[in-house]
Parts: structure tokens; C-alpha cells; sequence
């Protein structure tokens, strides 16, 4: 072998190392990769766990050589008003409702109350039009995906929506993370 073709391949595999695309998480914490939101979902990306990684199922502890730490969430509502607050990703239900509560509070809730609390899952908010003509009908509920807790909480919705559809409001998630 000469010393240009030698050095022609030093320079190929130089160029292919400091040139080669790195690839990260995207803003989702260890364990976890981005998941397009589904088509029609209104959202950014989830974090869904990396297959094969196991993850804590809804009664939390810990899981894995690392462990898991849960993540709570809780929904608020203003029924007079009709105002939503939104608390997740906290460390516990306590901080969750309170979140909540200073989120409706802030939008200008007068009389928020707790309808939903979940821990290590994801939870979806749907309405639709009143029967009634005056207002709205509303459902929450809370899945291991948000896409999953839309559905069902459109399932419940629809039937007593006056055209039959509701629409989603609100999705997201508390992940566990790990330690």
C-alpha cells in the first residue's frame, strides 16, 4: 500500500467520524424517546418508554436497576366559569392539586374543584356542545398514553355531546422518571 492511498482512507474515515450525525432524546428524560403526536391530536410529540426498558405501571415504585420516581398530575374546573387548571409532572398529588388549583385561579376561577388526579400516566380533557344549547359537556380520563385517554374520554363524551363529537382540550402526561 502507498502512502497516498494510506492517507486517502485517514482522510475518509477522519471526515466520516467528525462529520457524522449525532442523535439525541429530544427533551425526553432518560428511558424515554419522542412519539409523534397522532394525526388530528392537537399537541406536541410524547415521550414514549424505549422498548424493551421496562417502566412502572400506575402503582408506581421502583422498577429497573435505576428505579422510578412518579410523577403526579390533576385536573381543576370551574364549572360557573367554565375554567380549566392543569398541574403535572409533580412530584406528588399534593403539589399535582396545587398546581391545579393556582392554574384555574390564575385564568380566573372562582370555584375550582378537582376532577381528576392520576400518578406514572397521561390524562386527555374533551368537550363538546350541550344537548341543552347553553354550554358544554366535558369528560376526562387517564390512560398509559395520552392518545389512549383521548379515545376513551371522547367515548364517554359523544354520546351526551349534541352533535355527537367532542373534541380534545387538553392532553398530556406525568412519566415517571428515573432516578
Amino acid at each position: 500500500m502507498d502512502i497516498k492511498s494510506c492517507a486517502g482512507g485517514l482522510l475518509f474515515l477522519a471526515l466520516s467520524v467528525c462529520c457524522s450525525t449525532a442523535v439525541a432524546e429530544q427533551g425526553c428524560p432518560d428511558g424515554f424517546t419522542p412519539n409523534a403526536a397522532p394525526v388530528g391530536t392537537a399537541g406536541q410529540n410524547q415521550c414514549i418508554p424505549i422498548p424493551g426498558l421496562s417502566r412502572p405501571s400506575s402503582g408506581g415504585g421502583n422498577y429497573g436497576p435505576t428505579g422510578w420516581k412518579s410523577a403526579w398530575g390533576s385536573i381543576f374546573f370551574d364549572s360557573e366559569n367554565s375554567i380549566v387548571g392543569i398541574g403535572e409532572g409533580e412530584k406528588n398529588r399534593s403539589r399535582a392539586r396545587k398546581a391545579a388549583l393556582e392554574h384555574c385561579k390564575s385564568k380566573g376561577g372562582k370555584d375550582c374543584k378537582e376532577v381528576l388526579s392520576y400518578r406514572n400516566q397521561c390524562a386527555a380533557v374533551v368537550w363538546g356542545p350541550s344537548p341543552t344549547g347553553q354550554g358544554f359537556v366535558m369528560d376526562t380520563m387517564t390512560a398509559d398514553t395520552f392518545a389512549a385517554a383521548a379515545v376513551s374520554a371522547k367515548e364517554q363524551c359523544e354520546p351526551r355531546s349534541a352533535t355527537g363529537k367532542c373534541e380534545i382540550f387538553y392532553s398530556g402526561c406525568s412519566e415517571p422518571t428515573a432516578y
